[in-house]
């Protein structure tokens, strides 16, 4: 790892109005808690973003602005070099987060009372856009097979050619960890275009591959072109996501234009000028940080599966093969998810995403962010053990 990044620097994020530490009291109603479970990190962002920001900051104005030629060369190289996707830049939609993307995308897309698919267990605002747009929810649950994921093509092409206009896809896959190989995605597009159902991806989490995995955008495939719509961001990659800036890819202009129009309408028309200004710097020199973080992830991971492994074995992570987010399963404490939930926050002082919040499947598993220091880490994972020994005394 390269030393000029030293992810094992303990940062303060207390009174910086930080939602992962300074709302926890408010969420789980515990104020002594260590907070792993907002989607990010506890990593300084590369230096080379907070210089850009400091840059643009020694002119005194900040009116209203539109996109560099930086921002779209930046997300072009990056794309090219990272994950061998040729983008054109007209192609490129800057917008204001992902969520709003998918959102708008639903809105421009599809009519009140369409169906619109999700595969659960699934990052839980896709339920609330699709349901406070008006449009039905219809889910493909995921298959959970040992500790991985599959998915149920058979039940996926029943549920297209029902009548679903619109697909929200996740890639790589929050929270279940799976980042989809290129055949599972080439056959989930072959199936979008049989049915004519258009397909929203949300890829924030596209560079955060692990051990070997290697992610694939659904537009890596042009037969996808007209329908697709990839939503990413520099947000998760380089724990940026307050400053409120993503793209929308879009490489149909008739697609294209009819999201463009609904954002329009709302007046979301360009992120601010320091948040493209961010990630223009974050694509544009912060492959090397990117890298080292990786590296301090996959290492974060390796320590749950073997301090788990051997001391509490029957909680189970799911095979982490993306994100910084690990998904576990407690099934053989035999406990509701509430009581689960509340054992955890109130007795162990863990502050985890209850797994029932994503949807079918979801029930008797909990997300736990790695994204933070290892000695913050081992701190959480010396509770679950403790906690282990509680339910499973006969073991020890």
């Amino acid at each position: 790892m390269n030393p000029e990044y030293d992810f094992d620097k303990p940062v303060c994020r207390k009174g910086t109005n930080c939602i992962k530490w300074d709302r926890s009291r408010g969420k789980f109603q515990e104020e002594d808690l260590l907070p792993l479970w907002i989607a990010d990190t506890d990593f300084c962002c590369p230096n080379e973003v907070t210089e850009a920001i400091q840059t643009r900051c020694a002119h005194p104005i900040f009116g209203y602005s539109f996109p560099s030629e930086d921002y779209y060369t930046s997300i072009i190289n990056w794309f090219e070099s990272r994950h061998s996707l040729t983008l054109q830049k007209d192609w490129i939609r800057a917008c204001c987060g992902v969520v709003t993307s998918i959102s708008y995308s639903i809105q421009a897309l599809t009519k009140p009372g369409d169906k619109v698919l999700i595969q659960t267990p699934v990052y839980d605002p896709f339920q609330a856009v699709i349901e406070s747009t008006g449009r039905r929810m219809v889910e493909n649950p995921l298959i959970y097979a040992g500790n991985t994921y599959e998915i149920d093509f058979e039940g996926l092409e029943e549920e297209l050619k029902g009548g679903v206009r619109l697909m929200v896809f996740c890639n790589p896959h929050n929270p279940v960890g799976r980042v989809w190989t290129p055949e599972e995605i080439s056959r989930i597009v072959s199936l979008c275009r049989r049915y004519q159902v258009y397909l929203v991806s949300d890829e924030i989490h596209c560079d955060i591959e692990l051990f070997g995995s290697r992610y694939t955008s659904v537009l890596s495939f042009p037969e996808s072109h007209p329908v697709a719509v990839s939503c990413i961001a520099p947000g998760k990659t380089f724990n940026i996501s307050g400053l409120g800036v993503s793209s929308m890819l879009i490489p149909n202009q008739e697609i294209h234009q009819k999201i463009f129009s609904k954002l329009r309408s709302a007046w979301l028309l360009n992120p601010s000028v320091l948040s493209m200004e961010a990630s223009a710097a974050a694509y544009a020199n912060g492959g090397s940080w990117l890298d080292a973080q990786l590296a301090y992830i996959e290492g974060n991971a390796r320590l749950v599966y073997e301090r788990l492994a051997a001391s509490a074995p029957n909680i189970k992570p799911a095979v982490l093969e993306g994100t910084f987010l690990m998904w576990l399963d407690f099934h053989s404490f035999h406990m509701a998810d509430d009581s689960l939930h509340q054992e955890l926050i109130h007795t162990w002082h863990l502050g985890l995403n209850d797994g029932n919040h994503y949807g079918t499947g979801g029930n008797g598993f909990m997300r736990m962010n790695i994204g933070c220091s290892r000695e913050l880490l081992s701190q959480a994972l010396d509770r679950l053990i403790q906690m282990h020994e509680v339910h499973f005394p006969q073991q020890f």
